[in-house]
């Protein structure tokens, strides 16, 4: 089940920058010095998904029990700076990154990198959010083993029914501990050249490169270096977080309706240029890469057990204090989230035998 925090007198990092759709601060505990995300629901004009931050916390909780590699997300609450009468709640993230040590870099960065005509804040662009362009991208990058994490992710957002896994919602840890002894060790002026010519032809660097060019090309090499595929976050846009009360009231009776949201259920990432449904681009996938997703199936199928993912749901907001039980979920709600997440499995493993 999650933890609870109360992080109202945690310290806010209001220069640190974040992505995402949704309100995200960044704080730091002030016993330990760790940093951490908290992240509350959207709530945007006529959206208002106010059960998202437990979508959150359950695609982590039921992912990592499949055995997928997941950031762990807890529940928090803060007091509003403006209104200290009003509760904030949200889920919390510790940071996956040490400052100094390693950095996050969001698949965008890739993509954009790899093919400079891509611009996913253009509608035109979204076409090409495909499979073929992120393997291609992996591919050029040297990470064509990460195409494996891609397609496990694909995989669990069909479970949850994750239909937001869009190019900053997946992204690869590099350490950055060499790329700053390299940057120190760049001389402003040398009348010998740049010192140390394997390293900085490497870098693409000469004597000719001028000074405020070099993090472009430091930036395009560090995106080379060996790094490590980052644990599955920014999950929350499933387990039917949009229904409101009434509808997931009727589609606990109505078996048309609910078989009916989960086959219609999108993917974010297209197959060669075409939006598909979940199961339909796991087939497409599954054509190409059998290994991996039926090696996936099988382990969700070893691990799945319905008694014990009831007990994640239904025990999930078991730590929330007693003044903040009007934040806790809706027991039909549960039962939907488990039926949602039993009914997806079930087809998956049916897809694949």
């Amino acid at each position: 089940m999650a933890d609870y925090y109360d992080i109202t007198s945690w310290n806010e990092k209001p220069w640190f920058q974040t992505g995402g759709t949704r309100s995200k601060v960044i704080v730091e505990d002030p016993k330990t010095g760790k940093i951490y995300y908290f992240k509350t629901s959207l709530k945007k004009e006529k959206y208002d998904y106010k059960y998202e931050y437990w979508s959150e916390i359950l695609a982590s909780e039921i992912g990592t029990f499949l055995g997928f590699d997941m950031l762990k997300y807890d529940i928090a609450s803060k007091q509003n700076n403006i209104n200290l009468l009003e509760t904030e709640m949200g889920c919390l993230s510790e940071s996956m990154v040490k400052e100094g040590e390693n950095k996050l870099t969001e698949g965008i960065r890739y993509l954009t990198g790899y093919d400079t005509t891509y611009k996913p804040e253009e509608k035109n662009s979204k076409k090409m959010y495909t499979f073929q362009f992120i393997k291609n991208t992996l591919v050029f990058f040297h990470m064509g083993d990460f195409i494996d994490d891609i397609i496990k992710i694909v995989i669990l957002d069909s479970i949850i029914g994750n239909g937001d896994r869009h190019q900053e919602n997946w992204g690869i840890i590099t350490n950055y501990k060499d790329i700053i002894k390299i940057l120190q060790k760049i001389p402003k002026k040398s009348k010998k050249g740049l010192g140390n010519q394997t390293l900085f032809s490497l870098l693409g660097i000469t004597a000719k490169t001028k000074r405020n060019e070099l993090e472009k090309v430091v930036e395009n090499f560090y995106l080379r270096l060996p790094s490590n595929f980052s644990q599955i976050y920014d999950s929350g846009s499933c387990l039917g977080r949009e229904l409101d009360a009434g509808k997931v009231k009727q589609m606990l009776t109505d078996e048309k309706m609910i078989n009916a949201y989960i086959d219609k259920g999108p993917s974010e990432i297209h197959w060669e240029g075409e939006k598909l449904k979940h199961y339909d681009l796991i087939r497409k996938i599954n054509n190409e890469h059998s290994a991996v997703v039926k090696t996936t199936v099988q382990q969700i199928e070893s691990r799945f057990n319905q008694e014990a993912i009831s007990k994640i749901v239904f025990d999930i907001d078991k730590n929330l204090p007693f003044n903040l039980e009007s934040f806790k979920l809706p027991n039909e709600r549960k039962e939907l989230m488990l039926k949602l997440v039993t009914l997806r499995i079930q087809k998956l493993i049916n897809l694949i035998k």
